[in-house]
């Protein structure tokens, strides 16, 4: 018997975001508000009418928020909520989106006058009392289910990311299977449906109550046949099977799940998210020369002939857009050569090492070509963020262009002592926590370092180029930096002053814990914990305006400015107008991290070989609030190619099954599934025939 029983009138309130903004905005508009409320006051009207559903919107458009609306409602009609996030970052995240709606929810009294941050508990799964939120991760999920622990019953389960969880293998779908029947409704955010496995995807909705899925296993196949046609074969015809597919599809996916596409949002909404600009942002690269693809043909042979283990692959995508895994390929390729003797393999090492120590003398094309890129960027005083999938990748670019970036260290303006005394003036506890219960446990400690930070050489040269003419006293420094914009922002752009109280609270907030132990370990004088660095990430004081986050393997050099610690500091530092104005990640940062309030450029060096990343790592900087949108500037990505080689092929390919993403809720092949140029051309013509009558279908999962 089904026991959820949930009272409508008290998500009434969901009628009416323009009342609850003003109890509070704490950074919420309207228009995106609006969207959301609705979504939540559907998805609470299927839970009432014994359902699951599936969130599939797409990146970006708030189902966090979406998440916390709907766990506070069921929380306060005394039941037990669970949401399990991917990691600890985002289990950070959803606490903080959580406290950030309990202002407005008190206000309308009534069973909210009593919710607070007593009623959300982090960490391990535990047992829940009647009207607590759990947050907690996919691992301590998978821990609860291996030690046969009996904590996990709720009235509501939560999985976030739930993509994510094939990275966990059979573990997390295996305590899914046997956990969830524990939840008496379950709420599932994901990516685009079609994106994940076709069996993860089954399991999903079977999840949250769907059983007859064959018009959507249907969908999947027809979905997996259009990429391995060519010509040949009627163009209306396929365009006529994916249209029927798909109808017959959504009717199944209807009742479980809901889809929202940034597209089917409205003008005033849009606006929220900043524009993509109209023109392909270009990275003009010259196109390999004749000596270089000599090498690359090359490096094929040598594999070929010296592979490390049958069937290894050998047309890499990394020998197309850097020197170093050609030289470390080489190197092993060389060493396993050296039992053998082979006079014909010999020579053909020793043409190939004597052609790449030509090549590396100059940094590679690409790396080249988007350093002047950045180069002009950094003079209109723009941030930069920078994909790779490999570290190797990313610590090659890196290195380079600290060499091709790095500027004088020269400051001018007011002493650093009146630096101080300004910063002094404008970031005490009381201006940024007027509530003294509110204020962090050993501020003055934890400030110094921040404090120091802001003062150094690179930081004071940094913002006396916003500010054109820094004054030479301290009150009038303050002044200047309470009314004037970081980054040449104009009207509308929060003051210098006004970011950096934002920063301090973000760095010193209580659940960021990696980086109040980074501000500890400064303040005592130690500068690594952990065997990890501790200190600000960059090193603007050198002249570098980069720097780069990823997890070291300790192979190879590692560059001066990569920062290998926690990554919550980095994330502090970039989403803030300060420090330096280009950072370089792997796809660690591509997903559930905000990187959109100072950056509108991101460049895809190095590309997954999923499209759904590549649409992650957009969704980092167009977000509600994002630069773009506060400077009524377009957000410009870039796919640079290395013209001639596979890795211009590649992009091009990548580039249109993005376009085809979405009107396939994520049903396009990989880059590791790549299909003719004939294939690939017939599956465009199609599309492009059924693209009105797919976005017609689509608009019918929107809530």
């Amino acid at each position: 018997m089904d026991d959820f029983q949930i009272d409508a009138r008290r998500w009434r309130f969901l009628d009416a975001a323009d009342r609850y903004i003003e109890y509070g905005a704490n950074g919420l508009q309207f228009a995106p508000l609006e969207r959301q409320f609705k979504t939540a006051k559907e998805i609470l009207n299927r839970f009432a009418a014994g359902r699951g559903v599936l969130l599939a919107d797409d990146v970006g458009l708030g189902k966090t928020t979406i998440g916390a609306l709907i766990a506070w409602v069921v929380a306060c009609q005394d039941k037990r909520v669970r949401i399990y996030a991917p990691n600890a970052g985002m289990r950070r995240r959803w606490a903080e989106e959580l406290e950030r709606h309990v202002p407005m929810l008190k206000r309308l009294g009534g069973t909210y006058d009593s919710i607070g941050s007593k009623s959300i508990r982090q960490g391990e799964v535990e047992r829940l009392r009647d009207g607590s939120i759990q947050v907690a991760t996919h691992h301590a999920l998978v821990k609860s289910h291996g030690q046969n622990e009996q904590r996990t019953a709720c009235d509501l389960m939560i999985i976030d990311e739930a993509h994510r969880a094939k990275g966990d293998g059979s573990a997390f779908n295996e305590a899914l299977r046997n956990l969830g029947d524990r939840a008496k409704r379950k709420l599932i955010l994901t990516a685009t449906p079609f994106s994940i496995k076709l069996t993860e995807l089954e399991q999903l909705l079977q999840f949250v109550g769907a059983s007859d899925l064959k018009e959507v296993k249907q969908y999947a196949s027809d979905l997996k046949r259009l990429y391995s046609l060519s010509e040949g074969h009627d163009v209306a015809a396929e365009s006529e099977r994916i249209e029927a597919a798909a109808k017959a599809a959504i009717g199944t996916l209807q009742p479980y799940l809901i889809r929202h596409g940034i597209d089917d949002l409205s003008l005033g909404e849009r606006m929220h998210f900043g524009e993509i600009e109209k023109r392909d942002w270009n990275i003009a690269t010259p196109p390999a020369s004749a000596e270089e693809i000599k090498l690359l043909l090359q490096m094929d042979r040598l594999l070929q002939l010296t592979p490390e283990r049958k069937g290894e692959r050998r047309n890499d995508p990394r020998f197309h857009i850097g020197w170093e895994y050609v030289r470390t390929e080489l190197d092993r390729a060389e060493n396993r050569s050296s039992i053998r003797s082979d006079l014909v393999l010999t020579r053909h090492i020793r043409e190939a090492k004597k052609s790449l120590s030509v090549r590396r003398m100059q940094p590679h094309p690409k790396i080249a070509a988007v350093s002047e890129a950045i180069r002009s960027l950094l003079g209109a005083g723009e941030k930069v963020l920078v994909f790779c999938h490999h570290r190797a990748t990313a610590s090659e670019l890196l290195s380079a262009l600290e060499k091709t970036l790095r500027t004088d260290d020269t400051t001018n303006g007011a002493t650093e002592k009146v630096w101080r005394e300004a910063w002094e003036l404008l970031l005490s506890a009381e201006n940024i926590w007027p509530d003294q219960m509110e204020r962090p446990h050993n501020y003055d400690t934890l400030i110094k370092p921040v404090f120091d930070w802001l003062c150094t050489k690179g930081l004071r040269r940094q913002i006396a180029g916003w500010l054109g003419k820094p004054a030479t006293g301290a009150k009038a420094l303050a002044s200047q930096l309470s009314t004037n914009s970081p980054r040449r922002a104009g009207s509308g752009a929060p003051t210098i002053a006004e970011t950096a109280r934002t920063l301090v609270r973000g760095l010193l907030d209580a659940q960021s814990t990696s980086t109040l132990a980074v501000l500890r370990n400064i303040a005592k004088g130690a500068h690594s914990f952990g065997g990890k660095r501790s200190d600000f990430p960059g090193r603007l004081d050198e002249g570098f305006p980069v720097m780069g986050s990823w997890n070291d393997d300790g192979s190879g050099e590692r560059p001066k400015t990569l920062y290998t610690g926690e990554s919550d500091i980095v994330l502090a530092v970039f989403n803030s107008p300060f420090g330096p104005d280009v950072l370089v990640a792997t796809d660690r940062l591509s997903e559930g991290v905000d990187l959109h309030r100072f950056c509108r450029h991101v460049i895809h060096y190095e590309l997954d070989p999923s499209p759904v990343r590549t649409l992650q790592r957009n969704g980092r900087v167009r977000r509600i609030g994002s630069w773009a949108a506060l400077t009524k500037q377009p957000i410009r990505y870039a796919y640079p190619t290395f013209g001639g080689t596979r890795d211009e092929k590649a992009v091009d390919v990548m580039r249109r099954r993005i376009d085809a993403f979405g009107l396939l809720l994520g049903g396009v092949p990989i880059l590791d599934d790549e299909p003719s140029d004939i294939s690939e051309n017939f599956a465009d013509e199609v599309l492009k025939q059924a693209r009105k009558k797919l976005e017609m279908l689509n608009r019918k999962l929107c809530s």
